[in-house]
């Protein structure tokens, strides 16, 4: 089975099959051996989790006492089942903890440490982020304390903190779509973890879905260790992750630079193939940011965003004013150009598109009371 490691040399993410002695980097070509590369992986995983995060081989001290003296059938199998998940957690074996944690919950389905085992090496496999929103809810549903929140939470940071090391060592998931459901539960239900919740959740947004900017810094060879699974088509969907974004980070220069590099990049593409999905995500993205949950300057940053790929601003080479209202006037429909007035009725050149995209609409006149409104906004802006 293909493993994550990292060359001793190169400090590449690689992958290597277990089951072989030794393998050949990818990048440097280097012979390497795999208990070497795979212990260089996990010595660089260990070292960036503080001390207060590591978890214990024994999981069972967070749990209330009243829980343990249960002497109901299958409790001591799962006990034993948990401790040898508890066993591989620590030797961050997590394909093997989630088939003994899954063991410990078919003999005594309400252990809650066996739930939150099974929570957390589900997450750190990292091969099936489909599921990590199910495993949350799960977890979730059985808290019955203070205390299971303090171990789910504790859980959690731990998988969260791997995940970052993992990221920074070149590795990637591909399924920020399907993890979505995951991280809004995350941040609602754990709001101490929202900021880490909200830095992982930027960053494979960007990598997915702007693969080619320089925030991303990926070369192509990277793609092949991606885990998680593709979406069968690409997400056009972009604003749920957006909004998290919005409401969760603390930087507002991360902020930015995402939004723009989820729709801004490459914007004349979409425009081109008249991207209605995708556009209509962009004018939705503006209405929800301004729907009052959200300070000023969060605004600011969405609308003048998105103002900059709906309307193509900033310098477009070889095009003139007119040559863009004559183009982005065939993309958009009446409707879409209403909706957007509300955020941007207040510049010169969407009402000029505004014009050419109404005097495009059935039964439009150039004595209409409509299209005298947008005339009078246009001279007023003008002058």
């Amino acid at each position: 089975m293909l493993e994550y490691c990292v060359c001793p040399k190169c400090q590449r993410m690689i992958m290597l099959d277990s089951e072989l002695d030794s393998g050949f980097c990818c990048y440097c070509g280097t012979h390497i051996y795999y208990s070497e590369a795979r212990e260089e992986l996990l010595a660089g995983l260990r070292s960036s989790i503080p001390d207060e995060l590591i978890l214990e081989a024994d999981l069972s001290e967070l749990i209330d006492e009243e829980d343990m003296v249960e002497d109901a059938y299958g409790v001591a199998e799962c006990r034993d089942e948990c401790a040898k998940g508890s066993e591989f957690l620590g030797k961050w074996d997590f394909t093997e903890a989630f088939k003994a944690f899954s063991k410990a919950l078919d003999w005594y389905p309400t252990d809650f440490e066996s739930r939150c085992g099974l929570m957390i090496s589900g997450i750190l496999r990292l091969k099936d982020t489909e599921n990590w929103e199910r495993y949350l809810t799960e977890c979730i549903g059985q808290i019955r304390s203070q205390s299971d929140w303090n171990m789910a939470s504790s859980a959690l940071e731990y998988a969260m903190g791997i995940i970052k090391k993992f990221l920074s060592k070149g590795g990637r998931y591909v399924s920020p779509s399907y993890t979505i459901g995951f991280f809004e539960k995350l941040t609602r239900s754990f709001p101490a973890l929202k900021q880490t919740a909200a830095e992982i959740l930027a960053h494979c947004l960007n990598i997915e879905n702007a693969p080619f900017t320089d925030a991303a810094r990926l070369d192509h060879e990277t793609t092949k260790f991606a885990v998680g699974n593709a979406p069968t088509e690409p997400d056009k969907n972009l604003r749920r992750g957006m909004l998290l974004i919005m409401r969760c980070h603390c930087d507002a220069r991360v902020k930015e630079s995402l939004c723009r590099a989820l729709y801004v990049y490459d914007r004349a593409v979409w425009l081109r193939a008249k991207d209605t999905q995708r556009i209509n995500d962009a004018i939705d993205l503006c209405t929800e940011i301004t729907s009052g949950e959200f300070p000023p300057a969060d605004v600011k940053i969405v609308l003048n965003t998105i103002y900059d790929f709906l309307m193509m601003g900033g310098l477009e080479q070889h095009s003139t004013e007119r040559e863009k209202i004559m183009f982005l006037s065939t993309v958009y429909t009446y409707e879409q150009m209403r909706k957007m007035e509300r955020f941007f009725s207040g510049k010169l050149f969407f009402n000029k598109v505004y014009a050419d995209v109404y005097l495009k609409k059935k039964g439009a006149s150039l004595i209409s009371d409509e299209y005298k409104r947008i005339q009078a906004k246009i001279a007023q802006l003008s002058g």
